[in-house]
């Protein structure tokens, strides 16, 4: 069995696992989604950008692989931009801007 100190030094998805709780911040915003407005999970990653969190459900371990993949940049697709304090809209890339 794996002591605590062991699990903590490990890595996740390229990353420590200290590294990843460090630069990734849990919050709740108000998103405005296509059908509508609502409370969501997000994550703020490196004190600059946030993310639209949709793995709510997920298990600790699980989520800190997840939240690897948003600091190697897979996520982008469900980066948010704040417009008014605590309410945020998707960015979309410039491809698909019209």
């Amino acid at each position: 069995m794996r002591s605590p100190i062991e699990v903590l030094t490990g890595r996740v998805g390229g990353f420590t696992t200290i590294e990843v709780a460090r630069r990734t911040v849990p919050c709740s915003k108000h998103v405005i989604e296509k059908d509508g407005e609502r409370l969501a999970l997000c994550v703020l990653v490196d004190s600059g950008k946030l993310y639209r969190f949709p793995f709510e459900s997920v298990k600790p371990m699980k989520g800190l692989e997840i939240k690897a993949r948003f600091l190697r940049g897979e996520m982008e697709h469900l980066r948010l931009r704040e417009f008014q304090p605590g309410l945020c809209r998707y960015v979309e890339r410039a491809d698909k801007a019209v």
